[in-house]
């Protein structure tokens, strides 16, 4: 088995790069074994074809990138408020390419998938900052409880996904350094967010753990609902 999941894992891996490179519509399964070299007999022996590698890779990618999120929570301790929320999920999400073309919708990479009915992305889109996830910050002391949850987490998400496509207006040479950016728009989120004094920073980390934890338990559900006949 150990085996087994090694060989998956490689061809997952070979998938992430052809599609990043090609864009799925392009990607044939061919390109797949060639980039993991591995016969394209072998690719079949784990997926029947390209829409299900591409659902098993985007599970996988997804949770790799919350095992991120995890690592980061249970090593670092400024992971108690927002700000220190966003700079790990930014930094996750650009250490992912694959997460970051899901974010952004890039037709280039994610092509016909999209238009798949049941695909994973409207799920990708109920699991971004929730406006129960702001007031839950809130009830326990760790978000200023005078902000509008709703429009809060609006504009939580406007900033999120505007540091995603800004490369889509503007050219890398024109773009401050991403560690920095990440920096000060973890400080601006604390400023602005933090109860006077800090607030309940503990009680905040647990609400991200939980949220975390809860995030990777949904997907394994999703994903052993699809696996049923």
């Amino acid at each position: 088995m150990p085996d087994n999941d090694e060989r998956q894992e490689q061809i997952l891996r070979a998938a992430a790069a052809v599609i990043i490179r090609q864009g799925y519509d392009k990607t044939t399964m061919s390109d797949i074994a060639d980039e993991a070299g591995v016969s394209r007999g072998t690719v079949y022996l784990y997926f029947k074809g390209k829409e299900e590698l591409f659902d098993a890779l985007l599970y996988w990618e997804w949770m790799q990138y919350t095992r991120t999120w995890l690592d980061a929570i249970e090593s670092e301790p400024h992971i108690s408020t927002i700000g220190g929320y966003y700079r790990v999920v930014l930094r996750a999400i650009n250490s992912h390419p694959l997460i970051a073309s899901m974010m952004r919708r890039d037709r280039r990479v994610l092509g016909n998938y999209l238009r798949r009915p049941g695909n994973l992305f409207a799920w990708v889109e109920s699991s971004s900052i929730t406006v129960d996830f702001i007031r839950t910050l809130q009830s326990v002391g760790a978000v200023r409880q005078d902000l509008d949850p709703e429009v809060t987490a609006h504009l939580l998400e406007t900033l999120s996904y505007g540091q995603l496509t800004i490369g889509d207006f503007k050219p890398p040479d024109q773009l401050p350094p991403f560690p920095v950016v990440i920096e000060a728009l973890a400080n601006m989120m604390d400023c602005w967010l933090s109860p006077e004094g800090g607030g309940n920073s503990e009680a905040g980390r647990e609400v991200v753990h939980q949220t975390v934890v809860a995030t990777r338990k949904h997907l394994e559900q999703m994903k052993l609902a699809r696996e049923k006949p």
